[in-house]
């Protein structure tokens, strides 16, 4: 029932636990909030951060069941997604932002509710450190829903883009790359695929912001950016057909064989990820046009301007790797994620990759009842950015150009000595191994015996004072007569 009055505005709005007694209680207290005009109410709770919006219409329209879904409070409406649409929610009990899909099972094929839901848990919650999780997913008054992260303090890399104006250095394109395709090395490892790797669903964070001399600020990359790959699972397995319904910014990183056939694989990925990689180096994606149906036409037919005419300062085995993923055929393009990551590794900063993981000992089959199932555990892959930033990346520009040229630089070759230089050389060799065997021999001498090298005077003995002798005087013997 529609609300017509402030009481019974606030009475729907603690019905629906969009707010508490306490705060209707405390906003009722405040000297400038209206008491009389509903509609100022709501300009005013709407201008303090109290309520949104689409939380406000709700109320007033009577449809408190639309602020609550799956027990997953809404906040606002974000509008259509891959397969429904999305809203923006709170988590049940921790409060904290995440985002809600409401899924149209009709989008996915003929894939039921079960199915759809079965394959966004198996996907969704794979654990590696740059996918975005999936927090839930069921069924909901026999509609199929799905709960994602909604991380803080960080954007697509689209957005980041646009807002930094310029391409990426070639390293910090590599390492963004290089991460998201150990991503989809664990997804086709599992035998899935994710159907739409594009800059928008590419989410950079943490950010920090750069303030600059004219007074404008920009985000940028903070030093412990991670890359993340969003909506794993939740990208139908059978898209719209009509070309009108795709948005440029999602057409432009479909490849040939699923922009009309809808026609999905590991190798679509591979495409996806190396229109991302084109935007990142050239500020452009592969194939630009006013309309849907015109990309759709350059994508199957035309051929994009090599990255190393508009990039001259790449490595040229990176710009032929980028080239290599957007081909036309399926099989011309690098077949697997792990083929990707081995490319693009040398182009990386050193430290920002993590190590390899350890190869387990072998055992024996005989020994164990069950043959043990090892799985890696993915590391999260930081780009950390210099301090000292002459780009609006942050990142020194020549800092993988100092690197390179210093390993590849020749060694120097070590001047031959002279032979007077040799002589000498010789010399004081000889005068080494005869001052080792003397102090050889007197170490054996001295341990015999036979050396005492006490400098310390022997100790003399303490001899008693002699006593006088007392001479006794015998008398003479007279002679006798």
């Amino acid at each position: 029932m529609p609300s017509d009055s402030i009481a019974s505005f606030f009475n729907d709005a603690k019905a629906n636990r969009v707010l508490f007694p306490d705060q209707v209680e405390q906003i009722i207290r405040q000297p400038d909030a209206p008491q009389t005009d509903l509609t100022a109410l709501c300009s005013y709770l709407l201008e303090k951060g109290v309520l949104t919006q689409y939380q406000a219409d709700a109320i007033r329209e009577g449809r408190g069941q639309d602020l609550s879904f799956a027990n997953y409070p809404v906040v606002d409406k974000i509008g259509p997604c891959p397969g429904g649409t999305a809203y923006r929610a709170l988590h049940p009990s921790l409060r904290t932002p995440v985002v809600l899909r409401r899924l149209n099972t009709s989008a996915f094929g003929n894939s039921s509710n079960s199915g759809v839901i079965n394959r966004a848990r198996t996907f969704g919650m794979l654990p590696h450190a740059n996918l975005l999780p999936l927090l839930d997913a069921g069924e909901y008054r026999g509609e199929a829903y799905a709960v994602l992260d909604q991380p803080t303090d960080s954007t697509d890399l689209g957005s980041l883009l646009i807002e930094i104006g310029g391409a990426m250095p070639g390293f910090l394109a590599a390492e963004y790359g290089w991460a998201i395709a150990s991503a989809l090395r664990t997804i086709h490892d599992r035998g899935g695929w994710h159907g739409e790797v594009r800059p928008g669903l590419i989410i950079v964070g943490p950010l920090t912001t750069k303030a600059y001399p004219d007074g404008t600020t920009k985000r940028r990359p903070a030093h412990n950016a991670i890359v993340k790959l969003a909506e794993t699972g939740l990208i139908p397995a059978h898209a719209l057909t009509a070309q009108n319904s795709r948005t440029p910014d999602v057409l432009a990183y479909l490849s040939p064989e699923s922009v009309d056939s809808n026609s999905y694989d590991a190798r679509g990925d591979i495409y996806g990820l190396g229109a991302s990689l084109y935007l990142m180096l050239a500020g452009r994606a592969p194939h630009t046009a006013n309309t849907p149906n015109e990309l759709a036409t350059k994508i199957h037919s035309a051929e994009a301007v090599p990255l190393s005419k508009l990039r001259p300062d790449l490595p040229p085995d990176l710009a032929a790797l980028v080239m290599r993923m957007i081909a036309k055929r399926p099989e011309d393009r690098p077949q697997t994620a792990q083929e990707v990551q081995d490319v693009l590794a040398p182009f990386c900063r050193a430290g920002t990759l993590p190590p390899p993981p350890a190869v387990p000992m072998a055992v024996p089959i005989s020994s164990v009842t069950t043959v043990p199932v090892i799985r890696d555990t993915a590391l999260p892959v930081a780009v950390p950015v210099a301090p000292p930033e002459p780009d609006g990346w942050g990142v020194n520009p020549d800092a993988f150009a100092d690197a390179t040229s210093e390993t590849d630089a020749k060694p120097t070759r070590r001047k031959g000595l002279s032979k007077k230089d040799k002589n000498r050389s010789k010399l004081l060799i000889v005068i080494g191994l005869c001052m080792h065997l003397t102090a050889f021999g007197l170490l054996v001498a001295w341990l015999g015996g036979y050396i005492n090298f006490d400098s310390s005077p022997a100790p003399t003995e303490k001899k008693e004072p002699e006593k006088e002798k007392t001479k006794t005087k015998q008398p003479r013997e007279k002679p006798q007569s």
